[in-house]
């Protein structure tokens, strides 16, 4: 046979990438089917502009390694993302341009990689509360945990709830339930997402990443090609979705956010958008409490941040305990870290 012009161009292995998103993710594969396990370096992934881009780019990446049969999403510990990094939003505050480029394209990525570069299964194994769920209930199936209760905090915080989780809650739950949580942050349970359809099944707390690899090692019994056409057979009507939607959503985010900044720099103090740190200063108090699940109302939003502060006094004192101090429960057998 004779010899072609050029060589195939070299894509990325599992060792290099792997290297590459170590403060974001650890990756383990066996048999083809892959774990991502979100993080911020050892620890709980922090919500972050640097974790918006590593999550949309290691998608990315991970669709151009055919050795990725079926991908797992979860989050390291017994929670999903819960809090924010008070310092990693710093370059949004830079100039407009700035910020429209890391916000709107990262933002979109984030939604769009995982439906439409993804062409293999893929499953979402939530292990608990937390918040930018994204990634999760984008996949072609998503177990959580009987504890687990999100929601859409945009709003309660002044933003416009325009980053896909808003635009997830009205395909899911339907226009006027999923309207009502993306407007009023009110967070929904592990039952509300199973009677909804945001979640496929609801298992005990810790069996999350166990079930999604008993799913995934069956679907390993089917033909790699039938169960790809399957894969996208399942994404079908969120791509449709996305092509509609998601810009719009995404746009209007970023729009609502700049107007914002500008309202504050005139003097506005009743421009209403708390800056990006607000998550940090409430934290953990919106899962270890129930008050969120309750319906929203002026006095519950204005009074989030002195609840969470007086919740906080009570947990360094020692009168009550933060249930979600980190610790590891959520990996396969045999996985090490």
């Amino acid at each position: 046979m004779a010899k072609p012009l050029a060589d195939y161009v070299k894509l990325p292995e599992l060792e290099e990438y792997g290297e590459w998103f170590k403060d974001f993710a650890d990756l383990y594969r066996e048999d083809g089917i892959l774990q991502v396990t979100w993080k911020t370096n050892n620890g709980p992934m922090k919500h972050s502009g640097m974790s918006h881009r590593a999550i949309s780019q290691l998608v990315r990446i991970l669709s151009m390694d055919v050795k990725n049969e079926i991908i797992i999403f979860t989050h390291i510990g017994d929670t999903w993302m819960i809090e924010s990094d008070p310092n990693g939003w710093e370059t949004y505050s830079e100039l407009p341009t700035q910020r429209f480029q890391h916000q709107y394209f990262d933002d979109t990525n984030l939604i769009k990689n995982m439906v439409f570069d993804l062409d293999v299964p893929t499953i979402g194994a939530i292990p608990g509360p937390g918040f930018h769920w994204d990634s999760a209930m984008l996949c072609d199936v998503t177990i959580c945990t009987e504890d687990t209760k999100m929601e859409v905090p945009h709003a309660q915080g002044g933003l416009v709830p325009g980053d896909g989780m808003g635009l997830m809650c009205q395909h899911y739950m339907g226009t006027k339930v999923g309207n009502y949580y993306m407007m009023t942050s009110r967070q929904f349970t592990a039952q509300d997402m199973l009677k909804y359809g945001m979640v496929s099944e609801v298992v005990p707390k810790g069996k999350a990443v166990e079930r999604a690899w008993e799913i995934a090692r069956m679907w390993k019994t089917m033909p790699y090609e039938n169960r790809t056409i399957m894969s996208n057979l399942a994404k079908r009507p969120l791509k449709k979705l996305l092509v509609d939607d998601l810009k719009l959503h995404t746009v209007s985010e970023q729009y609502g956010s700049l107007l914002r900044v500008a309202a504050g720099d005139l003097g506005d103090e009743n421009s209403s958008q708390q800056d990006e740190k607000y998550i940090s200063r409430t934290s953990d108090w919106r899962y270890a409490t129930r008050d969120m699940e309750q319906p929203m109302t002026r006095e519950l939003w204005l009074g989030m941040p002195a609840r969470a502060a007086e919740w906080w006094k009570k947990v360094e004192s020692g009168e009550i305990e933060n249930p979600y101090v980190f610790e590891h429960s959520n990996e396969p057998e045999g996985y090490g870290f």
